[in-house]
């Protein structure tokens, strides 16, 4: 992505948070917002640990080296029962054939390898170490034999048999898997012993966070920060989570989407980071899509305005907030609930650039989903609408309801062109791509007639989430500023922190990102209610409704909250 697409990126999530900000509680009594810099100093060498004291501490008793890419294959296979060339692994007990996915060998073996006994039946200990020790095995039941090599390994998963040619137990499945995949397990098996998460020992988990430090979200990511530094340490005084205090580092942007992802990579090695919570990912989402994926580690809670949801989907990202392709799809089911909408021909109209014309496609998938038969589409460049052009064109081909997706100065000169027209469609916007100049645009003749998509409202924030917020802020002595960005930042930590506790005291990147995926209506208290699942990455999926009293220029809720699916 070039630099004049990630700036416009930025403008736009800027506009987004000061979009909330119209739909949040007041600031704080000033006093918060007016502490000293000896206050300030204060509060940023507090909840995170100094440069100069880092260096110091222990890295941690688990970090091992990089995974090989076939080893990385092996480990979805064990962990997981998935291969990542897409063949079909299949787990076969007695007569019946199941997908591996359901009895994968981490399931009975442990996620280390070790082996674990549940139910009277004893799993064993399957690291290369233990299976090839030359004296061979002797299991409870009697049952002995000589040690394994990689063929006598092969022969036990597909046909259950040991290296003597004795049958193993019945309650160990017997897998279909290609030679492939079956290579790539036993690569694995070899390095299990040494694979442990970076960043987590027994007394700390090492946490990190992508924010600008200049620049126009410069302020708005140091309140960010202070708000994620603030709940970790809060947490850390309560004992932090199992006895392990999260320890947070920052990482900066770059100048462009590559750097900011090179900046990235060096962070998490270096800094041996267990898992990513927050911060500014917009512009290089899709870097940093793949970086997450290729070096597994769990990011939670970025903010972005393209949350990267295309199949196959990435395990380890998980966003909070809807983006412009989710709140799109709301609006169009939203619309789909207005019968005298389903009658009109229904057009969209965007800006040439990746974010939107990628709206623009899921708006038109999902109006054909909702019964809409065709969609007129009028595309134009970025900076040059027309707005005489583009209402000549949708009332000539019968259009009756819009779907924008421009700016909302291009917003403005569509409503008044078609005030001069008489033509009154409705017209349909993602909020996040407008601005103020939105509540002054809507004309009394469209009084009714234009619907914003949001992602968060008041009633989003309970009295109990916002009285935890201004509480962190007064006992850190924190400024309230940028209120809607410090809320979307503690409700990342705090789904995190509450996935750690899901995952247990044996906690790992892997349990870890399964104790999100079975999320479901947990309340921050600072957002709608998250959900997640195996196969759903944003946990606000949908967005509010919003129209426009043309009289009172404000904005007015329309109705409970509309799902994107």
């Amino acid at each position: 992505m070039n630099k004049g697409k990630r700036k416009l990126l930025v403008i736009l999530l800027l506009w987004l948070f000061a979009a909330f900000g119209l739909c949040v509680l007041p600031d704080a009594p000033s006093a918060s917002a007016s502490r000293s810099n000896e206050q300030q100093n204060k509060t940023d060498a507090t909840p995170t640990t100094a440069p100069q004291q880092q260096s110091n501490q222990p890295t941690t008793q688990r970090q091992s080296s990089a995974l090989t890419t076939q080893e990385r294959r092996g480990k979805a296979i064990y962990l997981r029962g998935e291969s990542p060339s897409g063949q079909e692994v299949t787990a076969m007990m007695g007569e019946i054939d199941v997908p591996a996915s359901t009895l994968t060998c981490a399931g009975c073996h442990g996620a280390e390898g070790q082996g674990k006994t549940e139910g009277g039946v004893t799993a064993g200990n399957l690291t290369w170490q233990h299976l090839v020790k030359p004296y061979g095995h002797t299991h409870p039941t009697g049952r002995k034999h000589g040690a394994f090599d990689e063929a006598a390994f092969t022969r036990a998963v597909t046909s259950g048999v040991d290296p003597a040619g004795n049958n193993m137990l019945v309650a160990m499945p017997r897998y279909r898997m290609s030679s492939q995949d079956l290579s790539d397990l036993v690569a694995y098996l070899k390095r299990i012993e040494t694979d442990r998460d970076p960043g987590l020992n027994e007394t700390s988990i090492r946490v990190g966070t992508l924010l600008p430090t200049t620049g126009a979200l410069g302020e708005m990511a140091q309140a960010m920060r202070d708000v994620l530094a603030a709940y970790f340490e809060d947490v850390n005084s309560r004992g932090g989570v199992y006895n392990r205090r999260i320890e947070l580092r920052v990482a900066q942007t770059g100048a462009d989407a590559a750097a900011t992802a090179a900046n990235l990579r060096r962070f998490v090695a270096d800094e041996q980071i267990f898992a990513l919570i927050g911060g500014l990912i917009a512009g290089a989402d899709k870097e940093i899509d793949a970086l997450t994926r290729n070096e597994e580690v769990p990011l939670i809670g970025p903010s972005t305005l393209a949350p990267q949801t295309g199949f196959p989907l990435n395990r380890y990202t998980f966003y909070v907030h809807p983006g412009v392709k989710e709140q799109a799809r709301a609006l169009v089911n939203f619309a789909a609930t207005q019968p005298e909408l389903k009658k009109t021909q229904m057009g969209v109209v965007y800006p040439d650039m990746e974010l939107t014309t990628e709206a623009a496609a899921s708006i038109e998938e999902q109006a054909k989903k909702a019964g809409w038969k065709s969609v007129v589409r009028s595309r134009y460049a970025r900076d040059k609408f027309d707005a005489v052009e583009v209402v000549r064109t949708m009332k000539a081909e019968g259009v009756g309801t819009i779907f924008f997706l421009g700016a909302g100065g291009a917003v403005k000169s569509l409503i008044a062109e078609a005030e001069r027209n008489k033509w009154t469609p409705g017209i349909f916007v993602v909020g996040s791509l407008v601005g103020a100049e939105m509540v002054e645009a809507v004309t009394p003749l469209f009084q009714d007639k234009i619907f914003l998509s949001f992602p968060t409202v008041p009633t989003d924030i309970s009295p109990a989430g916002m009285a935890e917020y201004r509480a962190l802020l007064e006992k850190y002595k924190i400024a309230q500023r940028h209120t809607a960005a410090q809320l979307s930042a503690f409700a990342a930590a705090k789904i995190f922190i509450e996935g750690l506790k899901l995952a247990g005291r044996d906690v790992s990147r892997e349990r870890l990102v399964t104790a999100l995926e079975g999320l479901y209506e947990f309340d921050t208290g600072l957002a709608p209610r998250i959900s997640f699942g195996p196969n759903r990455r944003v946990g606000a999926l949908g967005a509010h409704i919003i129209k426009i009293d043309a009289e009172k220029k404000q904005f007015v809720p329309v109705g409970q909250w509309i799902q994107a699916n």
